[in-house]
């Protein structure tokens, strides 16, 4: 299985890098082809085309905020062959509200066609290597 890892995790913290690292190797681990896409900087210049399953990793905007990047809603509008797709959202907690951000990147992917199947709010990078077994 095709999988595309779409993060929205800025790369400047070792912490961030690590959760996609784990993450990545895990679903490797399973026999798939992985790719990962930085979203923030390569959202604009990737396919979504040739994956069957899409994992989009968001962390949560603020302490106190439940509120997903506007950039989210921006790489979704421009990618054309979402919908039908089978999906996992998983949020890196940050905040206080991780669970409601969860929820709304979970609103925002099934209003783009998106079957979500999997979800998870993730602490670490043992979370996220856990989670990377379970997609798929």
């Amino acid at each position: 299985m095709n999988i595309l890892i779409l993060h929205f995790l800025p790369s400047d913290s070792s912490r961030h890098t690590a959760i996609v690292k784990k993450l990545e190797q895990a679903v490797a681990a399973q026999g798939h082809s992985v790719t990962v896409v930085p979203a923030l900087t390569d959202g604009d210049t990737f396919s979504d085309v040739p994956y069957t399953y899409i994992t989009v990793v968001v962390p949560c905007q603020g302490v106190f905020s439940s509120k997903l990047s506007p950039k989210v809603s921006e790489v979704f509008a421009r990618c054309r062959t979402l919908g039908g797709k089978k999906a996992a959202a998983l949020v890196v907690k940050t905040g206080l509200f991780a669970e409601k951000t969860c929820r709304n990147l979970m609103r925002a992917m099934e209003k783009e066609g998106m079957f979500v199947d999997y979800f998870e709010v993730l602490q670490n990078a043992e979370q996220a290597a856990y989670a990377g077994g379970k997609i798929g």
